[in-house]
Formats: C-alpha cells, structure tokens, sequence
C-alpha cells in the first residue's frame, strides 16, 4: 500500500508483515462531531483493507482523559473528572460502533500510564532534552532546531509566538513546550518536580514508545493537529530514541459547514450521533469515501442529501437481489462477470489497486457506481452473476453497512401475492402489501 507522507511529502510504501497504527483519538470532555470521526473511518478503510488481504496488525488509539476543558466541565456539572471522563468514553465507544468501525487492537486512556509518562520525561531531562523550573518540566527545542518544524513545514523564526504557543515566563525559549505542569487544580500525581500533571503532547509519544517499542508504520490524524501537537509529539519520540516516531504521517483534511471551517468555538459542529440520527452512518461514510481524505470537505445540506440518494440507490438494489432471488424471480449464478468481449471484469483486483494508490476511494465509488449499473441490467435479465457477492465484499471493506434480512417463507408468500396482484392489476391491494413490505423493510 502506497500512502502520502505528510512529513516528505512523498508517496510511501507499507510493505511489512505486520502494520503498527496510531491514531489520536479524543479529548474525552464532550460527544465527538463528525469532523472528529474523519480520521477514524480513514484509519477504519485500512484496517478493513488489511483483514481482507489477510495482513497482521497492530493499532492503537489514545484516550485523552486529563485536559483542562475536562476540568472546567466536570466543575461545571458538579461531577468528578472520573465520573465526567467515563460518561464520555462510554460515548465516544457507543458512536464508534454506531459508524460500523471496528474497535482498534487497544485503546488506551493516558491516565493509566501516568507511570510510564514520568519515566518518559526522567529519559529526556537525564539526556538534557528537557528542564524543569518550580516543578514545571520543560522540552528544550533549541538542540532540534534543525529538525522542529519539519512536519508541518516551519522553522523557528517563522512560529508565531502570541497565536499557538503559550507564553510562559519560565520557559528557556518561547517556543519550548510543557512536559509536566505543576499545579493545585483538578486531579493531579506526584511526581519529582511537583504535584501535577502530564502536558497533552506527551501523551502519544509516551503511548507510541510504550505500547509499540519501536517507531510505527502509520500514523494518523486530523490536519489541525500538525502544529504544535504532532510536531511536539514527532520531537520528543526523536529526542528519547534518536529516530522517527513515524514512517508515514497521514493527516486528513479541514470539515467545513456551509463553507465555515467546523469549530466547538464557533459553535457550528454537528455530532456523530445527531448526524447518525438525522441521516444513518452510511451517509457520513459516504460523504468522507467519495472525496479524497488529504483535501478539505465543505459539508452542506445538498451534500448530505446526496449521500442519502447514494445510499438509498445501493440499498435498493440490494433488496430486490435479495427478495426477487428468494421468490425465484431472478438466479444468483457462480458466473464470472465478463464484457462483450469475454473479458472477466476484475472487480477486486481493480479495487485492491485502488485502494494501495493512495486510499483512492473516490474511485471505488465510481466503481461500486459501474457495479451497480451492470447488476441493475442482469436483474432486469433475470440473471445475476458474482458482481453481486464481489460488490457486498468491496461494500463492507469500505464499512457501510446494509442490513440483508433474512426471508421468512411468511416474507416470500408475501412478495409473491404482491407480485401477483400487480400482474392481475390489483393495484390497490398491491399498493397496500407493497407498503406493508416497505414497512418491513424488505422492499
């Protein structure tokens, strides 16, 4: 699989026997909002692309569980930090599930490796990497100055100081960022610097090191991250391991509404499980495969409803498969889908070659779309061939799911007499079984 690596800004090739992924997951302070989800259903396309080619994995996806909008929130609710945390990873699992993406090999909150993230930073004060002043430790970018910055393509002189850094009058260098953070609010460890807690950028470079042992194959996130958080998080990896923490960094790109980008400070995002409610988790899916993961995505209300013609238009076919093959009306063959010309139509090796392209799934659209438009003809042939099994393959690697219910002989005694009322121009009874089939969606 070749994949854009954000730090080259080259295609690279995965070519291991078993792939370690990292995806930062969230802050767990509220519901996560569909821009959220993005890189979840991007990292969710791999992993169900690697099951289907039978390769080995490893994936990893942090809990941010300490932060101080958790704080601030559990204040507010009266209710403490576990109490808070919990209620809302609880949540974040139930959406994951509602988008049909498979749980990742773990998942791991960082207050369960406070231990482990004091070691850490012990490491890169021992290598002088790092200082501490009044208990607050401190990495020193001033040894990376050739490295810093390599990620989201800046140097130093370029950072804008009063924006996305914190001014802190203890720190060496404006540009030097918090490891350990002393301090007398919210739920704090000791340490020997100080009662506190561990800085945000610590979290995944700790977790990385200690879950993999060794520097990952794939490692994915949202673009707002690239600066300060995976530049900070690439830096320390480097400092303690004299390596990169990544072989490919893949970002995906900005969720904007109505041409605003998505912010919780603008108070314009749309949660996973209100868009689930409203539209269903195949629309969402759809919306993120048709456009290219690396490129913005401007959701509207015209987007939305074309996804949910998309959806329904697949759905449809795939019931009048299935109930028109259950009453005999259509025959499901073993036949391999050819042209006019006798050539097999390789629809997963085609797949397969769009998808190591770079996660290419505009593509796999269009060719789910060509798949569809070839079964439509073999149904009105009464006679459907293996495109159809190939395309339910291709449908679930990508991850929507379409339920296929399973026909009673109550179901099919039921079809035929529709059916039969439509052939004798029974069109009022027909209507009303067509409705009653509608209803229990099997039509």
């Amino acid at each position: 699989m070749k994949l854009y690596d954000s730090l080259t800004t080259k295609l690279k090739e995965i070519d291991v026997p078993k792939v370690c992924i990292y995806n930062c997951g969230p802050t767990v302070y509220d519901y996560i909002h569909i821009g959220n989800a993005r890189p979840l259903i991007l990292t969710d396309i791999i992993i169900k692309y690697l099951e289907h080619r039978d390769i080995k994995y490893k994936y990893l996806l942090n809990i941010t569980d300490i932060d101080d909008k958790i704080i601030n929130k559990a204040l507010e609710k009266n209710m403490t930090e576990e109490d808070y945390t919990k209620k809302f990873t609880n949540a974040f699992l139930e959406d994951i599930d509602s988008l049909n993406i498979k749980r990742p090999t773990a998942i791991l909150p960082i207050s369960t490796k406070i231990n482990e993230i004091l070691i850490f930073i012990d490491d890169l004060i021992k290598k002088d990497f790092a200082y501490e002043v009044d208990g607050n430790v401190y990495f020193d970018i001033s040894q990376w100055e050739t490295k810093y910055g390599m990620l989201s393509k800046q140097n130093l002189e370029q950072l804008n100081m009063g924006e996305r850094i914190e001014v802190d009058q203890n720190k060496r260098s404006p540009q030097d960022f918090i490891l350990w953070k002393k301090t007398d609010t919210g739920k704090k460890w000791l340490s020997k610097w100080s009662l506190g807690r561990p800085g945000w950028h610590t979290e995944c470079a700790l977790l990385i090191d200690d879950y993999f042992n060794n520097s990952i194959d794939i490692h994915i996130g949202g673009i707002d991250l690239k600066f300060p958080h995976h530049e900070n998080e690439r830096i320390q990896y480097m400092a303690k391991n004299s390596k990169e923490i990544a072989k490919v960094w893949v970002h995906n790109g900005h969720l904007s509404i109505d041409n605003v980008k998505m912010s919780k400070s603008l108070k314009n995002t749309i949660s996973v499980r209100d868009y689930i409610k409203d539209n269903g988790s195949n629309s969402l899916r759809y919306i993120f495969t048709n456009s290219n993961y690396k490129q913005p995505l401007n959701i509207t209300q015209e987007l939305i409803n074309q996804s949910k013609d998309w959806v329904s238009k697949i759905e449809t076919m795939l019931k009048t498969v299935n109930w028109s093959s259950a009453i005999g009306e259509v025959i499901l063959t073993n036949q391999t889908p050819i042209d006019e010309d006798f050539n097999s139509y390789k629809y997963l090796t085609k797949f397969r070659a769009i998808i190591r392209n770079d996660l290419n799934t505009p593509m796999a659209i269009s060719l789910i779309d060509e798949m569809c438009r070839n079964i439509n003809k073999q149904i009105k042939a009464k006679m459907v061939d293996l495109t159809f099994s190939k395309l339910k393959v291709i449908l679930d690697i990508l991850g929507f799911k379409f339920e296929e219910k399973k026909l009673t002989p109550e179901d099919i005694e039921k079809i035929k007499k529709w059916k039969s009322c439509i052939d004798t121009k029974d069109f009022e009874e027909a209507d009303k079984l067509r409705e009653q089939l509608k209803q229990e969606n099997i039509i």
